[in-house]
């Protein structure tokens, strides 16, 4: 098969006038189109100003109990609905995202904090340790509201609050008092536990219905 650029020049002078010009100005065409698209650089989709709230790092802390409650009186007139959940708690990891709705269905009248129970003691194991995992998993998820990552290890925190094991939920009322708490150490939800979906939103919508009207 000829190559074009590589026609030999004797190639035109066999040919009739007219059709050497053409054959030449084809020739210059190609070879034009051709190196055009080596030295252009490829289009590119991505665009910096296009970073979405998805792709940003939410926002993480370390404390403990004690700034959960703070933040409750922060948002005094405000539902606040708090999630207990760690990484090596299947359950938890399988509602966060129910939990992560639940704030977008509300954005208004509910305020969402979700508490990581990872740290479980240790020097070797500092409450730090375990940031890029958490914020991993709370990117992955869009957890745009306060996150908190605990700094007492969960065999100390547990007993603290009277419970037994997570996942766990805690609802504060408007005023900032407890409202209820979802959990499952006496199966009152059954073997699978709660859900948001079933048990938590129901609960929620029936306050909302209790709050006065302004």
């Amino acid at each position: 098969m000829m190559n074009l650029r590589q026609t030999p020049v004797f190639f035109f002078q066999k040919m009739p006038f007219w059709s050497a010009v053409f054959c030449a100005t084809l020739l210059i065409s190609v070879s034009s189109c051709q190196s055009k698209a080596e030295t252009e650089p490829a289009p590119t989709t991505s665009d910096p100003r296009q970073v979405t709230k998805s792709a940003a790092r939410v926002p993480l802390e370390i404390g403990d109990w004690n700034r959960v409650e703070a933040l409750v009186q922060e948002h005094q007139g405000q539902i606040v609905v708090v999630d207990l959940w760690s990484n090596s708690c299947q359950p938890c990891m399988q509602e966060f995202p129910e939990f992560v709705s639940l704030q977008k269905r509300f954005p208004e009248a509910v305020v969402c904090i979700s508490f990581n129970c990872d740290y479980f003691g240790g020097r070797r194991h500092p409450p730090e340790s375990f940031r890029p995992q958490v914020e991993q998993f709370l990117t992955k998820h869009q957890a745009h509201f306060p996150n908190i990552l605990n700094n007492v290890a969960s065999d100390e925190f547990f007993p603290s609050i009277d419970l037994a094991s997570i996942p766990a939920t805690y609802v504060f009322d408007q005023e900032g008092k407890v409202a209820k708490r979802f959990d499952n150490d006496h199966r009152e939800y059954g073997r699978g536990g709660y859900t948001y979906q079933k048990d938590v939103i129901p609960f929620l919508e029936s306050l909302l219905k209790q709050q006065p009207t302004k």
